[in-house]
């Protein structure tokens, strides 16, 4: 009697025909380099501590006479043994420096070691988190569950080649809240490098794990199901049916400090909100809108640090604006707050937003209020006497009045 295992194998390798030409299709940025590993001997084990290697081929001075191939393709999804070098990782990066897609890996090295269920447990919050996210930006994102032992492997794809500079910076704005996930460590992130140069990491493919018995399992989105995770065809159809999302935020790279963090690829040092401010130039319409009274309920607790609840309908009113325009937030909360203090402020916000997938572009901490085409605020007053005359100031005078009541 066949294991589950098994089961599992013999439907991936019964669809791997149809995934060889979905990944073909939809995933492969340049064909002339793969990653594949490569099982060690005994000597090597010993002496690197590992059962595997990780390589990109074909070898410099070997590629153009071997390329990425649906039959190479076909062998990956089909794997049945991870002991045969047949599972493969694609580039993130094509040759004109333009990308289908990103990943990101929340990795547990040691699922031994002290405190690994607890380990296990963040590392899972954070990729539900982060697949939220996604989703509430319009995307249709894949959370793959890679070894059952707390590793995760995030793809989120694009309808249409993109700047692999514009999504380098999205990925790493999205993975550098890593510390308020509660992660140990900063996940690997793909693309890793945008120079035009550079060849950059290699992502596995779902599929057999490189040295586990596991074959990727699919996050279904049904987290009342006991078993909310996807097996075999069921995770092959969500996979066929996944769909590209829209373009990135465009990245200025004429800004000078732009240039060097892309460079040196230290993306992650700046905080996601300087990461949007800073790179999404997309020409639409901004809207500035408050927090405390028109996003959250105000709370009485007299700490700075509680917000409220989402008030009613908050969550379809930023959706509706975010078709035309983007949102920025504004609060008073960062008044007054500098370094640690303002930084700790603008991730909880920012986390408060992404938990209740109320939509938004950055959270605003500089000073003053940014320019927007319109200002929501609960306790704003329109004045526009240019265009409605004298009693415009009759009637924002009646309206500030019974404000300060």
């Amino acid at each position: 009697m066949a294991t589950a295992h098994e089961i599992i194998g013999e439907e991936w390798a019964e669809r791997a025909s149809e995934l060889a030409d979905w990944a073909m299709e939809t995933l492969v940025n340049r064909k002339d380099v793969w990653g594949q590993y490569s099982v060690l001997t005994p000597a090597e084990r010993r002496r690197e501590g590992k059962s595997y290697k990780a390589m990109t081929l074909p070898k410099k001075d070997m590629r153009g006479e071997d390329m990425v191939t649906i039959d190479k393709l076909t062998r990956h999804f089909s794997s049945r043994h991870h002991r045969k070098p047949q599972i493969i990782g694609l580039h993130a990066k094509s040759k004109e420096s333009t990308s289908r897609w990103f990943g990101i890996d929340i990795d547990l090295h040691d699922e031994h070691k002290l405190h690994a269920e607890d380990h296990q447990r963040r590392n899972l919050n954070a990729a539900l988190a982060w697949w939220r996210e996604l989703q509430a930006k319009g995307y249709d994102p894949m959370l793959f569950d890679t070894n059952t032992q707390g590793g995760y492997h995030i793809w989120c794809l694009f309808k249409d080649p993109a700047p692999t500079v514009d999504i380098y910076a999205m990925v790493k704005g999205i993975a550098e809240t890593w510390e308020t996930q509660n992660l140990d460590e900063e996940p690997e992130t793909f693309p890793k490098k945008v120079k035009d140069d550079s060849l950059g990491s290699w992502f596995r493919l779902p599929g057999l794990h490189h040295t586990r018995y596991h074959y990727s399992s699919l996050w279904s989105g049904d987290d009342w199901l006991d078993n909310p995770w996807l097996t075999g065809h069921s995770a092959i159809d969500v996979m066929l049916e996944a769909r590209g999302g829209p373009p990135p935020p465009r990245v200025d790279t004429g800004d000078y400090e732009t240039k060097e963090l892309l460079t040196r690829g230290r993306m992650s040092k700046i905080s996601l909100a300087a990461t949007k401010r800073k790179f999404a130039r997309t020409g639409r319409a901004k809207v500035c809108i408050d927090l405390d009274g028109v996003l959250a309920l105000r709370v009485k607790s007299g700490k700075n640090t509680d917000i409220g609840p989402p008030i009613d309908g908050a969550v379809e009113f930023t959706r509706e604006i975010n078709n035309y325009a983007d949102i920025i937030v504004l609060t008073s909360r960062m008044a007054g707050l500098e370094g640690k203090a303002a930084a700790e402020m603008k991730a909880k916000i920012e986390a408060w937003l992404t938990r209740h997938r109320i939509e938004y572009s950055l959270v605003h901490d500089g000073v003053g209020k940014p320019p927007a085409h319109a200002y929501v605020d609960d306790k704003g007053v329109a004045c526009r006497p240019e265009y409605d005359g004298p009693k415009a100031f009759d009637a924002a005078a009646v309206l500030t009045a019974k404000l300060c009541e």
